[in-house]
């Protein structure tokens, strides 16, 4: 009996989808104003099915965000993270040193992973305030509109010979024209990027992205320090940078984010691109024994709670895995819907693939 009764439940949901999918053919040949799957949920919930599965078939590229927190083993790389072509841009935010005038972790980090130091015209004068105690750490560059930086610092960099570039345009923030000189530097530090005879790059596959991924991790960073924790108007001008600065051809291998001491953010640009991130503190068990607790206890990094934010608009369909709530295409991000906030990495990668750029945010933490 069960299973004449299988046979007989399939039979009709097998007669009610043709009947579904033939109302929608004659609506589309009869109708002036054409019938929409909206008006048949079971196959409007059949046809987004689909459309879900050939976008997971889809051929994707692939971009790698590593933990600057991780040391270069975690990296796949033999060398200093020094030796990275990577950037850091300092902006007119406090860096609030520690009790005995020591750097702040998170700054001290970036500073350290980067090549490329550029101050945001009052940048300049948080770095000098906050290194002057224990040796004053030199930029390679020093732009904007020049406004805010104070004379006594501005001499003391110009007598060491750091060039001050002065850009006027009020149509740009500071913070673009610090990313016009990254653009500079960029062009002339990165060779043109090397393909082997299967598409991919010469340094390695993105084994985390499928069989099918044809293209590799970003072949450069950019950090931004100081964007969050003062004026609103400012952080949101911060996050805008991302999305249009993300869009340039010149960064199209760029890995940009945004940090301070307690949160950070990265820009996850849209499909055909697959994210891959790797963050410093996962909620995995990490330390194995007492030897290495102590150890991990004296590390900074992105810690587990993270969030995907559809600031730059609705995000129609969003993979991932790797999080403690994944999410399978099966609804939109958007302001006045879905948020994904308070989300865990639970993995060590975590693997994102949207319809539409998203902002990835996690916490700092300290162990």
């Amino acid at each position: 009996m069960m299973v004449n009764y299988a046979y007989r439940y399939s039979a009709y949901y097998l007669i009610l989808l043709i009947f579904s999918k033939t109302c929608i053919l004659f609506s589309y040949s009869f109708s002036a104003t054409p019938t929409s799957a909206d008006s048949f949920p079971l196959v409007k919930t059949i046809i987004m099915s689909d459309q879900a599965q050939e976008e997971r078939r889809k051929p994707t590229t692939c971009r790698r965000y590593y933990s600057p927190f991780l040391s270069p083993q975690h990296c796949g790389s033999d060398t200093d993270r020094s030796s990275s072509s990577a950037a850091l841009i300092v902006l007119n935010t406090p860096i609030q040193t520690t009790a005995n005038g020591s750097l702040p972790d998170v700054f001290r980090v970036l500073w350290e992973s980067t090549t490329f130091h550029v101050c945001a015209d009052g940048g300049a004068n948080r770095l000098y305030d906050a290194t002057m105690e224990h040796g004053v750490l030199i930029p390679d560059l020093i732009t904007g509109d020049l406004d805010s930086i104070r004379p006594d610092v501005r001499s003391y960099y110009e007598k060491r010979g750091v060039p001050i570039i002065c850009v006027e345009d009020q149509n740009y923030h500071d913070l673009d024209k610090s990313l016009m000189a990254v653009e500079k530097w960029l062009e002339k530090k990165l060779l043109p990027l090397s393909y082997s005879s299967s598409n991919k790059y010469d340094d390695g596959e993105c084994n985390g992205c499928g069989e099918e991924t044809n293209v590799c991790p970003a072949s450069t960073q950019t950090f931004i320090y100081g964007g969050f924790g003062g004026r609103f108007d400012q952080e949101m001008a911060c996050i805008n940078t991302l999305y249009s600065w993300g869009r340039k051809a010149s960064f199209q291998h760029t890995q940009m984010s945004i940090f301070d001491e307690e949160t950070g953010v990265i820009l996850l640009p849209e499909d055909p691109m697959t994210n891959e991130i790797t963050i410093r503190f996962p909620d995995i068990e990490e330390c194995d024994d007492n030897e290495n607790i102590e150890k991990c206890e004296q590390l900074v990094g992105e810690g587990p709670t993270c969030g995907l934010i559809p600031i730059g608009g609705r995000c129609e369909r969003v993979y991932t895995t790797g999080l403690k709530w994944n999410l399978d295409g099966d609804m939109p991000l958007e302001f006045g819907g879905l948020v994904s906030s308070s989300n865990r990495v639970v993995e060590k990668v975590v693997t994102v693939k949207a319809s539409s750029p998203l902002l990835f945010s996690f916490e700092i933490v300290k162990r």
